[in-house]
């Protein structure tokens, strides 16, 4: 299915916590997306790093988005986050932060894949891997 990084962005900017981490979407391809998430002073931990649910939070917005793209948005409605387990790799802080997400398998009930998540010098901050279930089935 065709979707636009246009319509993408329209359909995050309807989601408040999206709008809230003002989430953008950079690329999307059939499988693919990549979201940034600029840099706020609000999501330091108490370390002054970037919050794991803040990063946990842009990589199931990312791999929303890929899905998205071999779904299409409105059928995208139908799916939840049955799973999503992340590795923290890396702390950071201070910088914006981008997932890229890919479709590994878009089953008849559940689809599969995994997010990565980049600081700007293209180091990695953490790996997920992450399930959705269709709901309408």
């Amino acid at each position: 299915m065709k979707v636009t990084q246009e319509e993408c962005q329209m359909h995050m900017n309807r989601v408040p916590v999206n709008q809230y981490l003002n989430l953008q979407i950079l690329e999307v391809r059939e499988g693919y997306s990549k979201v940034r998430m600029p840099y706020n002073s609000v999501f330091a931990n108490s370390w002054n790093n970037t919050h794991g649910g803040a990063l946990m939070t842009l990589a199931d917005v990312g791999f929303y988005f890929a899905l998205a793209t071999v779904n299409g948005l409105e059928a995208s409605g139908n799916f939840a986050t049955a799973e999503l387990k992340t590795n923290f790799l890396k702390p950071t802080s201070q910088v914006d932060l981008y997932a890229e997400a890919r479709v590994i398998k878009n089953g008849k009930r559940l689809i599969f894949g995994d997010v990565q998540i980049k600081d700007i010098s293209g180091h990695l901050i953490s790996h997920a891997t992450v399930s959705y279930i269709r709901r309408d089935l």
